[in-house]
Formats: C-alpha cells, structure tokens, sequence
C-alpha cells in the first residue's frame, strides 16, 4: 500500500473544537499589560485614549445616549489586546464589529494606533463568556466540533 493511501485511509485528523479554534485565534492578539498604557498614555494625556464602547443591545437603554458611562477609565482585567491581523482590524471598522464586540462583554478603546479592548470581569469562565462568543461574532468556522 503507497504511504499517501495509508494517510487517507487509516489516519483520522484531529477534531478542533470551537474552544480550541477560539485559543488559537485569541493567541494571535497582540497583550497589552494595563501598566503599558498607563505609562504610554499618562505622557501623552487621557484624550489621546478614548472609550468607544457602544451600549451593549441586550440593556435597556435611554436611546439617546450613545455610550455606556464607567465609573472608572480601564476595564477590571489587568490585560487588553489589540487585534493583529488586518482582517480582524476591517472587521471591527466596517462590519459592526464595535457593537458585536460589547454584546460579548468587551469594553473598546480607540488610540491612534487602532483599537485596544479589554474584560470588565473576574472569577468566571473568560472563554465561555467573552472568547468563544467574540469568535462566534466574528463568523469564524476554524472549528469541526462545537465541544468546548
């Protein structure tokens, strides 16, 4: 029997999961500590660094408000991210992705370098909550099972 019809023939490939899938994807993002962007930005001053979060669609909201107000300037998680590729950075500007993202409990920032986003959370399953919904938004398909 030839190598290549063993392969095909007795060789299953590996099942990714969506979590998996999703891993993959939130390795590809660039990590930002928090203590970063204080530094960088305590120079260049707070305007330079703006929250663009839109209200997330499932709040009851005074509809005349376009952002959510915080009580404080960062999000509760010591780390943010910055997509990588170019697909993810069109994704965010021109496919809705600014809305979709605060559905899945991210909080945005935008900075001259792009958009910079973080976790207004702890003590909970981060994966479950915000990645692999974020990823689901994103309309990525990397995964043939949806095991977690």
């Amino acid at each position: 029997m030839k190598k290549e019809q063993f392969a095909k023939k007795d060789v299953k490939a590996k099942s990714v999961s969506v979590k998996e899938a999703t891993e993959k994807w939130v390795s590809q993002f660039n990590e930002i500590p928090q203590s970063l962007v204080r530094k960088a930005y305590s120079r260049k001053g707070i305007s330079d660094i703006r929250e663009v979060t839109p209200i997330s669609s499932g709040n009851r909201v005074d509809i005349d408000h376009l952002y959510v107000e915080r009580d404080n300037f960062r999000p509760i998680w010591g780390t943010m991210w910055m997509f990588d590729n170019v697909a993810d950075n069109y994704w965010i500007e021109e496919k809705n992705g600014l809305q979709l993202m605060a559905d899945c409990g991210f909080r945005i920032y935008e900075i001259e370098e792009g958009y910079i986003f973080g976790i207004d959370g702890a003590g909970y399953a981060f994966y479950e909550a915000h990645w692999i919904p974020l990823y689901r938004a994103r309309g990525l398909k990397w995964h043939d099972s949806e095991d977690a």
